[in-house]
């Protein structure tokens, strides 16, 4: 069985890795900011709402999944 690098997995696959790395993230958001109270040292963080850091996280997995199926497989990583 030939192994398959990340340029070559369905776009299904993609969409649910994305959705995974996003859940990791609510999960810490919710477990660790919300109850320790980190949130206070966050500008622009709310509570319970999604804010500038749920929108910056979001775009940080996009494109990192976007680079990593548009890296050439000549150039493994």
């Amino acid at each position: 069985m030939e192994r398959l690098s990340f340029q070559q997995l369905p776009f299904a696959v993609k969409i649910a890795m994305w959705v995974v790395f996003n859940n990791a993230w609510w999960s810490i958001e919710e477990f660790v900011i919300d109850r320790r109270g980190l949130w206070k040292y966050m500008p622009y963080y709310r509570v319970a709402n999604a804010c500038v850091w749920d929108l910056a996280v979001a775009l940080i997995i996009a494109v990192a999944i976007w680079r990593a199926s548009r890296r050439s497989s000549s150039h493994p990583a």
